[in-house]
C-alpha cells in the first residue's frame, strides 16, 4: 500500500470543502470530482482563484452555453489549476467551436472541449475532432442503441491512440464482449472496452486482470459498483503495480473516508465511496499531468477514467435536477 494515502485523502477533504464553500448548492457528486482536478494536479484548491475562475465562465461563455451548465463546476476546477486562467478559457473556447464542425453541441462535447484544451494545440484539434467523428461512427456502427452524446468524450481521447482507429475498435469489442459475461450495465461496459482499449496487450489479460481485482475486494468485504463506477476500476487495473498492492492502497483510503463527513450512512453511498478511493489511488500511482500533449497509453487510460467520473457525475446531477 502507499504510504501517503492518508494525506492525499485529506487533500482531498480539503479541497472539497474549499470548493463547496464557493460553488454553493452543487450536487453531491459534482464536489469530488472537482475536488479530484486539484489532487491530480498536485495543489490545493484556491477559494479566491476559483471563484474568479468560475466569474470568468459566467461572463464570457455565452447565455446558452453548455460551459456554464452541470459541467461548470469541473470546468472552474480546471482554470483554477492552469497557469493562465484567462487564456486558457479562450483555448477552451476554441476547442469548443472547432468540436462543434464535427459534433452536436451538449454538456458532454464542452466537457470534451476543457479536455482538448489541456492536451492539444489549437492546430492539432481539428485533426483529433476529425478522428474522434470518424471513432464515433464506427462505435455507433457497433452499438446504434448504446452510443449516444456521452459517448464523444471516449471518441476524443481514443483520437489520441497511436493504435489505428480500426485497431482501437476491435479491441474495444474483444473486450465489451468479455466484460459483458460479467456485467450487466451495457452502457457503462462500453465505456470500460474503450478505456481498455486505448492500452496495450490483449482483451483477454486486460479484462482478466480487471476482472480479478474486481473480485478482490469483494473477497476483502468490499462491493465495488457495477455501474458509473467501472470505468475507475478499469483505470487502476491498467496501472503497472501489483494488483493486491492497488487494492490495498483502494481500500486503505476507502477506510480514511469512511470516517469523513459526506461519507457516512445518511451520505454518498459506499460504493461511491470506493470510487471515490480508486480515483485517488490512480492520483498516487500516475502521472496524470493533463498538460504532457504525449502520454503511455496506460496514463491516456487512467486520465480518461478520471473524465469518465466527471461525466458520470454530470449524468447523475442532471438525473437527480430533472427527478426535482
Amino acid at each position: 500500500m502507499k504510504e501517503n494515502t492518508k494525506q492525499i485523502t485529506m487533500d482531498f477533504i480539503e479541497n472539497r470543502d474549499i470548493i463547496k464553500k464557493v460553488v454553493k448548492f452543487e450536487s453531491s457528486y459534482i464536489y469530488p470530482v472537482a475536488a479530484n482536478i486539484f489532487c491530480a494536479a498536485g495543489v490545493k484548491a484556491d477559494a479566491d482563484k476559483l471563484a474568479e475562475c468560475k466569474k470568468l465562465i459566467k461572463k464570457n461563455a455565452g447565455f446558452a452555453s453548455y460551459l456554464k451548465g452541470v459541467v461548470m463546476t469541473p470546468f472552474a476546477a480546471k482554470l483554477c489549476v492552469a497557469a493562465d486562467p484567462e487564456a486558457q478559457f479562450e483555448k477552451v473556447m476554441d476547442m469548443y467551436g472547432i468540436l462543434k464542425k464535427h459534433f452536436s453541441r451538449s454538456e458532454y462535447l464542452a466537457l470534451l472541449a476543457t479536455l482538448l484544451a489541456e492536451r492539444t494545440t489549437s492546430e492539432e484539434a481539428d485533426r483529433i475532432a476529425a478522428r474522434g467523428r470518424v471513432l464515433y461512427n464506427m462505435m455507433k456502427k457497433e452499438h446504434p442503441i448504446l452510443t449516444s452524446s456521452e459517448d464523444n468524450i471516449m471518441a476524443g481521447f481514443m483520437a489520441f491512440s497511436d493504435k489505428s482507429d480500426d485497431q482501437l475498435i476491435d479491441d474495444a469489442e474483444k473486450c465489451y464482449d468479455l466484460l459483458k459475461k460479467k456485467f450487466s450495465d451495457k452502457n457503462v461496459v462500453q465505456t470500460v472496452s474503450h478505456i481498455l482499449a486505448m492500452t496495450d496487450g490483449a482483451p483477454e489479460e486486460k479484462v482478466g486482470r480487471m476482472i480479478g481485482m474486481f473480485d478482490m475486494f469483494a473477497a476483502a468485504g468490499r462491493k465495488y459498483g457495477k455501474h458509473y463506477e467501472l470505468p475507475m476500476l478499469a483505470a487502476i487495473s491498467v496501472i503497472e503495480a501489483d494488483e493486491k498492492e492497488l487494492v490495498d492502497t483502494v481500500i486503505g483510503i476507502d477506510e480514511v473516508l469512511s470516517g469523513q463527513k459526506g461519507y457516512g450512512a445518511l451520505s454518498l453511498d459506499k460504493k461511491t465511496r470506493l470510487m471515490h478511493a480508486a480515483m485517488l489511488t490512480a492520483d498516487l500511482y500516475e502521472d496524470t499531468d493533463n498538460a504532457q500533449a504525449a502520454v503511455s497509453a496506460s496514463a491516456l487510460a487512467v486520465i480518461a477514467a478520471q473524465e469518465a467520473a466527471i461525466y458520470a457525475a454530470v449524468v447523475a446531477s442532471s438525473v437527480a435536477a430533472s427527478n426535482n
